[in-house]
This record gives C-alpha cells, sequence and structure tokens, in this order.
C-alpha cells in the first residue's frame, strides 16, 4: 500500500474545502480582534470615554465580548494599577432587628481564598458596569444662518450622540440588572426588606506617600464613596 492510500485512509491527507478554510479565518480574525480591542479600548478610556476607533471596532463585537468575558480588568496587572473597589451593603429589616451593614469583598470573613476572589471579582464588574442615570443632552442646532458645513457637522455630531445614547441605555441596563440581582441574593440570604449598596473606590498611596508619609494601604482616606449620579460626583 502506498504512503499517501495510508495517509488518506488515516485522515491526514483529506484536505480542507476552501470554504471550510475561509469560515475558519474569519471566526479566528474576529476572535483575536475581540481579545485585542477589549484592553485597547479600556486603555484609551479618558474623560468618560474612550477611543472612537476602539468603540467603532468594539460595538459589533459587544455580544461575543460579554459572552467570552474578554472585557475584563487587564489593568489590575499593570506595571501601574489603579485603584481597587469594593461594595458596601447596607441590611434594613422589617422586624425590629438593627440595621447591618457589610462590605465585600472581606478577606476576614471569605475563606478560602478563592471565594474572597471571587466576591472581588463581583465588585469590580459592578463598578465596571457602572453607568449613570442620566445622559448628556443633545448638541443644540445650528443657526439658521449657519453654513452647509456648519449643518453637516450638526447632523453628525447629532448621530454620534444618538449612538452613544444606546450604548449608554445598553450598559445602564446591564449595570442596574446586575446591583438588582446583588440586592435580590443579600435579601434571600439575611431576611432583609431594604438593601442598600454604595460602591467604594480603594486608592493606593503614591510611592511618595508610602516611602516619606508612611500611609499604610489601608488609610482610611483612601477609601472614597462613589457617587451614583453625575450631580454628585466629585470635582
Amino acid at each position: 500500500m502506498s504512503k499517501r492510500k495510508v495517509e488518506e485512509q488515516a485522515g491526514l491527507g483529506a484536505a480542507i474545502p476552501l470554504w471550510a478554510k475561509v469560515v475558519l479565518s474569519v471566526a479566528i480574525a474576529l476572535h483575536l480582534t475581540a481579545v485585542f480591542v477589549a484592553p485597547f479600548q479600556f486603555a484609551t478610556r479618558a474623560f468618560g470615554g474612550s477611543s472612537p476607533l476602539a468603540d467603532a471596532i468594539q460595538r459589533p463585537l459587544a455580544p461575543y465580548i460579554d459572552a467570552m468575558y474578554l472585557d475584563h480588568g487587564y489593568f489590575f496587572f499593570a506595571p501601574n494599577p489603579g485603584p481597587n473597589h469594593l461594595v458596601d451593603c447596607k441590611l434594613e429589616f422589617a422586624d425590629a432587628r438593627p440595621a447591618e451593614e457589610l462590605r465585600f469583598p472581606n478577606l476576614a470573613t471569605e475563606r478560602p481564598r478563592l471565594l474572597y476572589h471571587r466576591h472581588f471579582m463581583l465588585s469590580e464588574a459592578l463598578n465596571g458596569s457602572f453607568a449613570p442615570p442620566e445622559f448628556a443632552p443633545e448638541p443644540s442646532p445650528p443657526p439658521l444662518t449657519a453654513s452647509a458645513e456648519e449643518r453637516e457637522r450638526y447632523q453628525l455630531d447629532l448621530a454620534s450622540h444618538h449612538q452613544a445614547k444606546t450604548d449608554w441605555q445598553r450598559r445602564r441596563r446591564q449595570y442596574e440588572a446586575m446591583r438588582g440581582s446583588i440586592e435580590n441574593h443579600l435579601k434571600h440570604e439575611t431576611g432583609a426588606e431594604k438593601v442598600m449598596l454604595t460602591r467604594i473606590q480603594h486608592r493606593q498611596p503614591l510611592p511618595d506617600e508610602f516611602a516619606l508619609l508612611g500611609r499604610k494601604l489601608n488609610a482610611p482616606e483612601s477609601y472614597v464613596k462613589l457617587p451614583e449620579t453625575t450631580s454628585g460626583a466629585r470635582p
């Protein structure tokens, strides 16, 4: 029996059809694009927005990125990691029990370490999905004496605003769903009638603060409550 015959019987000589190669190549390219664009969009965030190029690439891939969980916080392991986030929970009961407060993640109560890590990912996911309850108003239309170029620019700004508002509505629904799920879980586990969540940002001390001022990693002033509305944001 010839070598080629043996390879064909073993499946080694079976050629992949051209259409299958095209499908596989497109699927691989889309997956690699999704893997790349998530951290790229995160890295370009500034002043409440991110790169228009990153947004344009991420928008059609958003369902796949969410399903595959490709948008987690890469910067946690970067040379200059940003602040981490916690969640304060206030529990109020219908009976005579006094209100209770708890915070997660909490290394003292969440053991083994993997359980603490899961709570840490939950608090980061909640903060990462945050979108304020209000959105910027539409751009003002140009005056009647505006040039054709100004009117065209206004139409482009208006279309961009509508797209950004659609993205904001999706993110706001996701945040409200996640927040409501945590509240309902705590109600079920503790018997509380009302649960109020507060996102907390924990900022690491700067090198000079740590070395010269002796500021501790858990200094009280390094924990800041995050507002739920843009009007309540810190200046």
